[in-house]
């Protein structure tokens, strides 16, 4: 099942870890709900194997010492990702979890705004090959070991390809995003597509990702900016004859050197949702952001 934020609330969260009958192993960038810290909580007094993997220097957060202690009074077997991933040009960004039946990949961090104000998705489900590699990437992380290549996931580093591939390949094609990015294999994927690709972004964006926007929009492709007012466009999703939700920006470092899930998936159910969503949120945002020409 796709869920949207914040419309869908914490509840499909709290659903999938409240199933949990032997484990829980999650990946997240933040995690600081104090609902999902007491769900925690809870599996590890019924005697459940919990594991959780977080970046130990999240960008901008100066709170990830008590981020890490309020995890680890849980009562959670809690490490910081491999060093590869915390570094000044490399995060963990990845946000999935999983257990013995189902997984959940998404956009949002486990934070009270991703549920309450940002525009997210995320999707539950139990397809075995899926969780199966979600297990394998959390099992090298774990133990700090590489973990190889996947089939049915979208995984950085190395997703360039496979999100350059999505956008080239589609015809029309509709993007929520975060950041625009500074990949200019991407930007010129984007350039290239003109009128056929709509994109919204954030009224917040940087000077440099608003300086890309107009390279597109000049191109001919139809922009809009969220005003943070109304819903903080946190997403990472493209539509178009395929859907795709993940971690993933559009920047070099977050395709070729962060920790990073996506999926690729073609349900007819899934697409509508995001293009019912885009649809709204097309409403909502503006053409210009504010107090920029």
């Amino acid at each position: 099942m796709i869920y949207r934020e914040p419309e869908d609330t914490l509840s499909p969260v709290i659903d999938i870890i409240r199933s949990s009958k032997k484990r829980l192993y999650m990946n997240f960038y933040l995690i600081d709900d104090q609902r999902i810290l007491s769900e925690i909580k809870e599996l590890v007094s019924r005697g459940l194997d919990v594991k959780i993997i977080i970046d130990g220097r999240p960008c901008g957060d100066s709170n990830a010492e008590n981020e890490l202690e309020n995890l680890l009074k849980t009562g959670a077997a809690v490490k910081k990702a491999p060093k590869r991933f915390e570094t000044d040009s490399s995060f963990d960004h990845a946000k999935y979890l999983f257990n013995e039946k189902y997984f959940m990949i998404g956009t949002a961090n486990l934070t009270e705004a991703a549920f309450s104000r940002n525009r997210e998705y995320i999707i539950i489900e139990k397809t075995r090959s899926i969780r199966k590699n979600l297990e394998k990437i959390f099992d090298a992380d774990w133990n700090d070991k590489m973990a190889g290549d996947f089939d049915s996931i979208v995984v950085s580093p190395g997703s360039e390809d496979a999100i350059l591939s999505f956008i080239e390949n589609s015809r029309k094609i509709l993007i929520e995003s975060e950041e625009l990015g500074d990949d200019e294999k991407i930007l010129n994927a984007m350039i290239k597509k003109g009128k056929k690709l709509k994109i919204i972004l954030p009224d917040t964006l940087s000077e440099t990702d608003y300086r890309n926007s107009l390279r597109l929009r000049d191109a001919g492709v139809r922009i809009r900016y969220m005003p943070k007012n109304k819903i903080y466009m946190h997403a990472k999703m493209m539509v178009s004859k395929y859907g795709f939700i993940g971690s993933q920006n559009f920047t070099k470092a977050s395709l070729n050197n962060n920790r990073e899930v996506g999926l690729i998936f073609k349900s007819y159910k899934y697409k509508s949702l995001l293009k019912r969503t885009f649809k709204k949120d097309w409403k909502m945002a503006e053409k210009r952001p504010g107090g920029r020409k």
